[in-house]
């Protein structure tokens, strides 16, 4: 029997964290730390926001592992900030509720007109979890968006690789057991910041707990990573 995503997911944001430097998981436990309030953590505009104190709450749990910290995490805010039309809320509501956003994608994935890397992911990995064959056009399609950088670019016409699309492919590469054609550990290393966490793109200068969270899941997904039967 498959374990649940989610936990999954947790293992692979863990061993991203084991990767880090002392120095760096300090640094980023700091970062991590300055997001939070008393009502939660902080959005990239600086006010509290339940979808970023989800990924806050996740990040707790894997930085002081607790399995009441990860299910508090996983609890907050997923109905508030997942609509039809929000593959990315889509696919993190995917982690935390493996059977919903099955029937929200109504097929999003597979229009080639609006073919997102977040999008395609979700539905390989559901495919996955459920025991059925992944689509292979949709394989061939998500290896085929990853730079040279060892990025990958959230679509077909994105003008460069960024941080989401990259910890969410690689992830999901990881998990159906496909090898992505490049390694990815400069891409991740140039993403990094002196506040201690991820940047969204090479072009930004700014971070939150959920790009804090894609470095992570990025980190720990880039190399080999058993995930069945622990």
């Amino acid at each position: 029997m498959k374990l649940p995503l989610m936990l999954k997911v947790y293992r692979t944001l863990r061993k991203g964290w084991q990767k880090l430097t002392p120095e760096a998981q300090q640094a980023l436990r700091a970062f991590v730390m300055s997001q939070k309030s008393a009502g939660g953590y902080l959005n990239a505009g600086g006010k509290e926001d339940e979808y970023y104190t989800q990924f806050g709450g996740v990040l707790e749990a894997v930085i002081s592992p607790s399995p009441t910290k990860l299910m508090h995490g996983l609890s907050l805010g997923v109905k508030e900030h997942t609509r039809k039309s929000d593959v990315y809320g889509v696919f993190f509501q995917f982690l935390t509720d493996e059977w919903r956003p099955w029937r929200r994608l109504n097929g999003k994935a597979d229009e080639p007109m609006s073919m997102m890397t977040n999008a395609t992911c979700c539905k390989l990995a559901m495919q996955y979890q459920m025991g059925e064959v992944c689509d292979s056009r949709l394989v061939e399609w998500l290896v085929q968006r990853q730079d040279e950088t060892g990025g990958f670019y959230a679509s077909e016409v994105a003008p460069i690789p960024d941080m989401l699309s990259t910890a969410v492919a690689l992830f999901t590469l990881q998990l159906i057991g496909e090898k992505p054609h490049y390694v990815a550990s400069d891409f991740i290393e140039a993403h990094w910041l002196e506040n201690g966490s991820f940047a969204p793109t090479v072009f930004d200068e700014y971070s939150d707990v959920e790009y804090a969270f894609y470095g992570l899941l990025a980190l720990g997904a880039k190399a080999p990573l058993t995930l069945e039967g622990e």
